[in-house]
């Protein structure tokens, strides 16, 4: 049982892995991305104070380092799912499940929409996990979507068991894929369709006929890992302390909505962290 379990590695999570490793809280960190995906990809940063004129990349690496310096438990795969247990919660990876007291929640914002279609075939041909649900599909046809690099393993993972792994990917592949059977076609997909499951997806350039579409992204939806927590649009709702809805669950950084700002996240990871050590403690 970890004290706090922070899903989401990029600087608000960092930031409240920090606080809590000072506060000698016992932590487990949950990143499938590259700590930071989306902040790497800036080439330059001139407002963060006292770091003028820092790669995303740069920044994302001192941040990391500095947390790890604290020794969290780091779990490289998404949260699939959060359920209140008595006392904490339970996270559902694709690998294992975790408990914790308490969970904060610094999932970014997503910069990938999802498809129409997507939502209503989820658990009927649209899978967000390859080892919860690769095994349904072997022998089969299936599409992957990947918006991360670090979905590679995965994607070579239903390559050992589908037939035929056809792959949209919106980063550039740096090495092929070991697996003959895993193609990459350079097309958008735009909807998921279907009847009693789904069954094929259409893309900018014609329509694929699949026996199971896998997806990837660093984000999903909030809704599919807390049905009953409160949103506000497409923020996580939070209280001046990062409380949502639910006692023992807190959020910090771009999830809880705009500005989308490095310097705001880290100060909401901050307060986020703290009130999750005072839940922590009074329990």
């Amino acid at each position: 049982m970890y004290d706090i379990a922070i899903v989401g590695g990029g600087p608000a999570g960092l930031a409240a892995v920090v606080t809590a490793g000072v506060r000698n809280k016992k932590i487990v960190l949950f990143d499938a991305g590259d700590f930071g995906l989306s902040l790497r990809k800036t080439a330059l940063i001139k407002n963060y104070l006292g770091l003028p004129n820092i790669s995303g990349n740069a920044l994302m690496d001192s941040f990391l380092t500095q947390a790890e310096s604290f020794k969290p438990m780091i779990v490289k795969h998404k949260v699939l799912s959060i359920m209140p247990m008595e006392p904490g919660f339970m996270l559902a990876a694709a690998e294992n499940v975790y408990e914790a007291k308490s969970v904060i929640l610094a999932l970014g914002t997503s910069h990938s929409h999802q498809l129409p279609g997507e939502t209503a075939f989820l658990g009927r041909g649209v899978s967000y996990c390859a080892t919860c649900d690769g095994s349904f599909y072997k022998g089969k046809k299936i599409a992957v979507i990947a918006t991360l690099p670090s979905a590679k393993a995965d994607i070579e993972f239903l390559g050992e068991l589908c037939s035929e792994v056809t792959v949209m990917l919106t980063y550039k592949l740096t090495e092929p894929f070991a697996h003959s059977n895993i193609k990459v076609i350079q097309a958008r997909p735009k909807a998921i369709t279907g009847d009693a499951k789904a069954k094929a997806v259409v893309t900018d350039q014609g329509t694929l006929e699949e026996d199971g579409i896998f997806i990837f992204r660093e984000t999903d939806p909030v809704s599919n890992l807390l049905p009953t927590l409160v949103m506000e649009g497409n923020s996580i709702k939070v209280d001046q302390h990062m409380n949502t809805n639910i006692p023992g669950i807190f959020a910090a950084g771009d999830c809880t909505g705009t500005p989308w700002q490095i310097s705001r996240a880290c100060g909401q990871g901050q307060e986020a962290v703290l009130s999750a050590v005072s839940y922590v403690d009074k329990l």
